[in-house]
This record gives C-alpha cells, structure tokens and sequence, in this order.
C-alpha cells in the first residue's frame, strides 16, 4: 500500500460521503413533504427531530400524501417505494429472493469500486470523482434496502400524460453522473493513447 494512500483517499471520502448525506437528507424530505408519516392526531404534542428521524428509519410503507408539482406536466415530487432496480427490474420478484439478492450485488459494486479507486493515480482525477459519486450512489441506496428493503424515489419527469421516465432519487442521479464521467473519460483516454503513441515514434525516430 502506498504510503499516501490515506491521502489519497480524502477526496474520495468526501465526495462519497456528501452523496450519501444529500441523498438521505433529501429521502427524510420526501417522507417528511410526500407521505403523511409525521402527521400526528389534533391536540397531541408535536413530533421532535429525534422522533422523526427514528420514524424515518424504521417506518415502511407510510401513507402516501398528494405528489408536489415543480414544473407542471413536467416534473412532479412523488413519494414511491422501489422494490427492483432501475426501470422496475426484478421488482416482481419474492422478497425472500430479491433483497438479498439486491443487498449482495450492492456489496460487490461497492468492493470493486473501492479495489478499482486503489488502482487509479493521481492523474486519473475524473475518473477518481466518477467512482466517488457511483459509490455514493450505491451506499445510499443500499442502506434503503438494509432497513426498508426497498428504495425511497421521489423525483417523478415526464412528458404530460404520454411518457414518464422511471422515479428517481439523488442516489440514481449520482450513479448515473458518475457512470458519464466515466465513460467519457475512458473514450478521451483511447483516443488520447494512440496520440500519444504517434508522439513517441516521432520523438524516437529523430
């Protein structure tokens, strides 16, 4: 292990770990603003930070309240529970199977990502940033899984009544940011090889 390693890492960390906490602060939001899981009988005593944030971990399945428009037709804030992956995947499934299914391949992403973040160097500062926000991602939803088991979306785009795209949260939104970095900094990296290579040859053969 490289003796910067933990230094290394810093940037890391703390990328991963602000997508974590937006992602649950924006989870706690939604239930807070889309279902009525804090709303408490007339005349009894108001609900503490504490009392939610417990309420927020541990409650499944709260009553759903009215969706919030942003943009009408558009874009609506929408209390949605994801048992599956994206576009719904395996969501179908029994839960005996699908959670821990989810819950290992979680797990994995998130030790290769790690594995593969110890084989970048310094010069791979994008694809470094990637991996920060996939992991993020990852973590964030995993930990929906872990006590839920399954995910809390909220962000609901559409095209009026005609096409919607599958709900989302903060969580999807890093994952999805950071796979497009990742690509386009492994496709400028080919066409910067071959480049490179020329460069060599020319220096070479002077």
């Amino acid at each position: 292990m490289p003796k910067n390693w933990s230094s290394q890492l810093r940037f890391f960390i703390i990328i991963a770990v602000s997508v974590i906490f937006f992602d649950q602060v924006s989870k706690y939001q939604a239930v807070a603003h889309l279902t009525r899981a804090f709303e408490i009988p007339t005349g009894t005593a108001e609900l503490g930070f504490v009392e939610k944030v417990d309420i927020f971990l541990t409650l499944r399945h709260p009553v759903r309240a009215e969706a919030v428009s942003v943009v009408d037709n558009f874009w609506h804030f929408r209390y949605v529970e994801n048992p599956g992956a994206a576009w719904g995947f395996l969501s179908g499934a029994a839960s005996w199977f699908r959670t821990p299914f989810f819950l290992i391949v979680s797990l994995a992403a998130m030790a290769f990502i790690i594995v593969y973040y110890r084989r970048t160097t310094p010069e791979q500062r994008y694809l470094r940033l990637a991996l920060a926000l996939v992991l993020g991602g990852a973590i964030g939803n995993f930990l929906d899984r872990v006590r839920l088991s399954y995910v809390i979306d909220f962000i609901d785009w559409h095209w009026y009544d005609k096409a919607t795209w599958p709900t989302f949260n903060v969580a999807d939104s890093a994952i999805t940011v950071g796979v497009t970095i990742m690509v386009l900094d492994m496709l400028l990296a080919g066409k910067a090889a071959p480049k490179e290579k020329t460069t060599a040859k020319a220096k070479g053969s002077t």
